[in-house]
């Protein structure tokens, strides 16, 4: 198995021949490299970190994936630009047609090839912003309103008591609580 030197990674790749020999590629991206992604953004500054992995999966030549980057996006709440940590994995299995799909495991998604070299940034950037949040807060107050609301009448205890009631088990915890209340009385 052959491993690239990490650095700078190629735009793009012939994936079938990486796959003839079995390579692994790691390396960065910048983040300015990425229109889309630099779109969703307050900065396009910094790097993602890739590991590419090329293979033969249950006879199914495969790309297996995993990047990782910090982001800054904008506090949905307060507005001001908030760094968020982003990671992705993918599993793809190359084809060469639609019909090649429909006898995948599902454990693959497919990965039509299109010509000798893929883009090998286009997939990098697909996964990070399939990993963005769709809402991205700060995880304490971090607006006036907040801070006022806070002082007033204890926003952080009413967000701990949400996020508890969303417990999938809360209910569950609650009828707990009262059958060990009707006990000790």
């Amino acid at each position: 198995m052959q491993t690239q030197v990490p650095g700078v990674l190629p735009d793009a790749v012939n994936f079938m021949l990486q796959v003839e020999r079995n390579r692994i590629l790691e390396g960065v991206y910048p983040i300015s490299a990425m229109p889309r992604l630099c779109d969703v953004l307050t900065s396009s500054d910094g790097f993602v970190k890739v590991k590419l992995e090329f293979g033969d999966s249950v006879g199914f030549a495969s790309l297996k994936g995993k990047v990782s980057a910090t982001l800054m996006t904008q506090c949905q709440r307060c507005l001001q630009p908030m760094a968020i940590k982003v990671c992705g994995h993918f599993k793809f299995a190359l084809v060469n047609s639609d019909d090649d799909s429909e006898l995948l495991p599902e454990e693959f998604e497919p990965y039509l090839l299109d010509g000798e070299e893929q883009s090998v940034i286009d997939i990098i950037e697909d996964e990070l912003l399939l990993s963005i949040p769709m809402v991205t807060v700060h995880e304490t107050a971090c607006s006036d309103f907040m801070n006022a609301q806070d002082e007033a009448g204890g926003v952080r205890e009413k967000m701990q008591a949400e996020k508890e009631a969303s417990h999938p088990f809360a209910a569950l915890q609650a009828m707990k609580n009262g059958l060990k209340d009707k006990k000790v009385n």
